[in-house]
């Protein structure tokens, strides 16, 4: 009971206006995801024009990065985050057009606003919990966030039902489930804007305060995010070789549509909703954030192998499932580690550069691994488990000692 009396206790620190906001945006963004795949390929994309789309929504997102960070900083974070959102969904009205010039400003749009929410969420989780919480509010905040993500995936077969009921295209009602759901993701707004949160000293807004605002990070932080930053690189370049095209790669080797994939992706938020809530303990158990985020994750790679030794659908939906819950479970304490790490007034610019270390190599890699996917279905994600070996070696090897008060 103890672990149970401690999610529960953990949720009383989080306001039900950020539940709310979250549930909703995991929700809406989850489903528009998980069809732009199958919405891409019914549109005509091959394996490469797909990557080759995820390569520039990335490169846009990479391009922005270090300025959202500052805009994170400096301006209030609840206006930013609302701006980029309606940005966000006006994206979409150039996905749905189905001309494949404007399908690729899309991508552009789509990564150049996309940062400020992905970054702004992760720093505004910290202005509204105490900093000796962290360990506990990210993985519940994050658990409630997957719940929003098992309701969204599992939302991927209404195209499936309307397409066999009503007779009508994927093509179609791809299209004009994209066009529905962005319209309404914007009612993530109205709980969005009743977050109160701690304020923060803000930087100045000229280029000269921008460039400077980054000097000010203390070289104790930058010697921590530098290790951090290598680790991401890796990681990053991993994940965009196969995990961030394996839409593609289940549709081209087993068939399968939006339906089948929301299965996929809806139990693995849903089995990781339900365990994130007890990685504080867990972290407890091993000694420290770090180590457990890096046992945990290690567990995942033979399962990655596995995926690729198998011809049924069912069996490497499995396989793939719960490689990505033991991959991804314990992210929410990497998470709660460098913010902690992070003085206040620069969370926003630190978890950009973080971020950037990640995006570039993902950059290259989505189109990699598109190319990949033309030469054998299955190169990829070999490639990816020798990537995440070496990735999580490093992380082992430069954090291993946790009674530092780098890890603390």
């Amino acid at each position: 009971m103890k672990p149970l009396d401690s999610v529960i206790r953990g949720f009383r620190d989080v306001p039900l206006e950020l539940i709310a906001y979250t549930v909703m945006d995991a929700f809406f963004w989850s489903l528009i995801r998980l069809i732009e795949a199958p919405y891409l390929r019914s549109s005509g994309f091959t394996p490469f024009e797909y990557g080759l789309f995820g390569s520039l929504l990335l490169a846009s997102y990479i391009v922005m990065l270090p300025i959202s960070g500052w805009i994170i900083d400096r301006f209030r974070l609840i206006h930013v985050m609302i701006v980029s959102l309606i940005a966000s969904s006006g994206s979409i009205l150039l996905l749905v057009a189905g001309i494949k010039i404007l399908i690729y400003l899309s991508a552009f749009l789509w990564g150049f606003v996309g940062s400020i929410p992905s970054i702004g969420f992760t720093v505004l989780v910290s202005r509204v919990a105490k900093e000796e919480k962290y360990c506990y509010v990210y993985p519940y905040i994050e658990a409630i966030h997957m719940v929003g993500s098992t309701v969204g995936n599992y939302a991927g077969w209404l195209p499936e039902i309307i397409v066999r009921t009503c007779g009508l295209s994927y093509l179609e009602v791809y299209r004009h489930t994209l066009l529905i759901v962005a319209i309404l993701s914007l009612l993530t707004i109205i709980p969005l804007i009743k977050i109160k949160t701690t304020g923060t000293p803000r930087t100045s807004r000229s280029v000269k305060g921008f460039i400077g605002s980054f000097k000010g990070i203390p070289k104790s932080t930058w010697r921590v995010i530098s290790k951090i930053m290598v680790f991401e690189a890796i990681t990053g370049l991993g994940a965009a070789i196969s995990i961030d095209n394996i839409s593609y790669y289940f549709m081209l080797k087993y068939g399968v549509e939006s339906g089948e994939l929301g299965t996929l992706y809806g139990t693995e938020s849903l089995l990781m909703a339900l365990l994130m809530m007890f990685m504080p303990e867990v972290s407890e158990f091993v000694g420290s954030p770090i180590k457990a985020y890096i046992l945990v994750s290690f567990t995942s790679i033979p399962l990655l192998v596995a995926i690729t030794l198998v011809n049924n659908y069912l069996l490497a939906f499995t396989l793939y499932i719960a490689r990505s819950v033991l991959m991804n479970v314990a992210n929410p304490l990497f998470t709660a580690f460098m913010m902690a790490v992070v003085p206040p007034e620069h969370r926003g610019k630190a978890s950009s550069i973080v971020d950037l270390s990640s995006s570039v190599p993902s950059a290259i890699g989505r189109g990699l691994g598109g190319y990949m996917l033309d030469i054998d279905l299955e190169l990829p994600l070999r490639l990816t488990a020798t990537i995440y070996s070496l990735s999580l070696t490093y992380l082992f090897l430069v954090f291993r000692s946790s009674e530092t008060s780098e890890t603390k």
